[in-house]
């Protein structure tokens, strides 16, 4: 089975909807978490997309709160998702 690497403008999507969210979770429905991952600064890059969209409007307080909490379960405390880290190596 494949593994997909998600940047983070793509996993951006999956909880601040935009054009290409529908894929998005489309994949989220039907890719195990362990064949998913994402480098460890991603998650900073994510979560200043979500910060960005709640400041200017685009998403209300409600919607930035949940976003935050469907991503820190289903990515960053998610035991299966695969969290990388880069070495400078």
């Amino acid at each position: 089975m494949n593994a997909f690497y998600w940047d983070a403008s793509a996993l951006a999507k999956r909880y601040a909807p935009e054009l290409g969210t529908d894929l998005v979770n489309h994949l989220f429905a039907c890719v195990a978490p362990d064949k998913m991952m994402c480098l460890v600064i991603s998650t900073g890059e994510v979560i200043s997309v979500l910060v960005r969209r709640n400041n200017d409007n685009r998403i209300n307080a409600d919607d930035f709160s949940q976003a935050l909490e469907n991503f820190r379960a289903e990515v960053i405390e998610a035991v299966a998702f695969n969290l990388v880290s880069i070495e400078d190596a």
